[in-house]
């Protein structure tokens, strides 16, 4: 099994990568074990709700990398969920920590991109700050603008970003 699994969600999906261009990043996520949000996004002229979406990430994700890990035996088996709106990229760390982008269904594999986010950005931002544990109190997820900066200006500088 390769980890990719395609879905569908059966009917209009309000998933922040919802779009009619293809071959494009409309939105990004990068999420600890909390599922974070870094960015307010909108889709079709209203808000989501981020809160509410991360727990329903969260569930998929669970769901999903538990199902794959037990039909291939891999504890690194999930990577990508498709369904006909959006696809979940996901990269989960040796530690624990969740990193998912909803993309465009179009988009290749973004689990380097992901691992790049928690190597180069997480881990110099957050991991090496000595006031991290007061900018993101245990829950809360991480607060740190300029990891949040970091990373928004990483993500729109990818070539299958589009603003």
């Amino acid at each position: 099994m390769n980890g990719h699994i395609d879905g569908d969600s059966g009917g209009s999906s309000s998933s922040p990568a919802h779009s009619s261009a293809a071959n494009h990043l409309t939105s990004h996520h990068s999420t600890t074990s909390q599922l974070t949000s870094l960015t307010s996004i909108y889709s079709e002229g209203r808000m989501i709700n981020i809160e509410e979406e991360a727990k329903l990430v969260y569930g998929v994700v669970f769901s999903l990398r538990n199902f794959v890990r037990k039909l291939s035996g891999s504890q690194d088996g999930f990577v990508a969920y498709k369904t006909s709106n959006y696809k979940l990229h996901y990269y989960e760390t040796p530690t624990g920590l969740k990193f998912v982008m909803n993309t465009d269904p179009s988009v290749e594999s973004l689990r380097q991109i992901l691992r790049q986010i928690y190597t180069n950005f997480y881990v110099e931002y957050v991991v090496k700050n000595p006031l991290s544990p007061s900018e993101h109190p245990a829950g809360e997820g991480v607060n740190n603008e300029y990891f949040k900066a970091a990373i928004d200006k990483f993500v729109k500088s990818l070539p299958s970003y589009e603003s």
